[in-house]
C-alpha cells in the first residue's frame, strides 16, 4: 500500500469515528508529533560530552540501596545477562 493509499484509509476511517473516538485519535496525533526526534543539524550544534578515563570519577553517583531487594535484584542480573562476544 502506498502513502496515497494509506491515506485515504485513515480518512475514510476518521469518517467513520464516533466523536469520542476521533478525540483520541487526535491525541494520538498530537503525542505522535511531541515525539518526533529534533533534527540532526540541531544535535551538531550541541557540545560534546566530557568523559572521564577512569570509574573513580563515577563515586560521586554512587549512593546506598534502600529496600530489601537487593539479593533479588543480583539475581535477576546474574540470571539475565549474556556472554560478551567479541
Amino acid at each position: 500500500m502506498n502513502t496515497t493509499q494509506l491515506r485515504q484509509k485513515v480518512a475514510s476511517q476518521l469518517n467513520n469515528l464516533s466523536p469520542e473516538r476521533l478525540a483520541l485519535v487526535s491525541e494520538f496525533l498530537d503525542s505522535l508529533e511531541a515525539a518526533e526526534p529534533t533534527q540532526a543539524s540541531s544535535l551538531r550544534k550541541l557540545p560534546p560530552l566530557k568523559r572521564e578515563k577512569t570509574a573513580k570519577n563515577l563515586l560521586k553517583f554512587a549512593g546506598t540501596w534502600q529496600g530489601d531487594d537487593l539479593e533479588e535484584c543480583l539475581n535477576s542480573v546474574q540470571e539475565t545477562r549474556s556472554e560478551t562476544q567479541l
